[in-house]
């Protein structure tokens, strides 16, 4: 999906050349779902991975499945996410 880019280092608007930057937007729109939490987007309030509430704990078993249907209904098309020994997580 194309749309606006974000600078990822400083959250503002990426600007090149006196105008801003148009790209693929799904790892902005992937990311965004993960981190927010969950009231944040106040036309969609089920939406937010809340990943900053796992941190240093155990990732719950249905929240892979969640997240996914979340990223579907931002219109993304995710085959498979995963979260590695090192809290890694992989959007596929």
């Amino acid at each position: 999906m194309n749309g606006i880019l974000i600078d990822a280092e400083s959250g503002d608007l990426l600007v090149q050349h006196s105008s801003v930057v148009i790209g693929d937007t799904d790892s902005q729109i992937a990311e965004g779902v993960l981190v927010s939490m969950r009231g944040e987007w106040k036309e969609c309030p089920l939406i937010g991975g809340e990943v900053t509430k796992m941190l240093g704990g155990h990732v719950d078993v249905m929240w892979r499945g969640e997240v996914k249907k979340m990223l579907e209904a931002c219109g993304l098309e995710v085959q498979r996410i995963s979260v590695s020994e090192d809290n890694v997580i992989t959007v596929e």
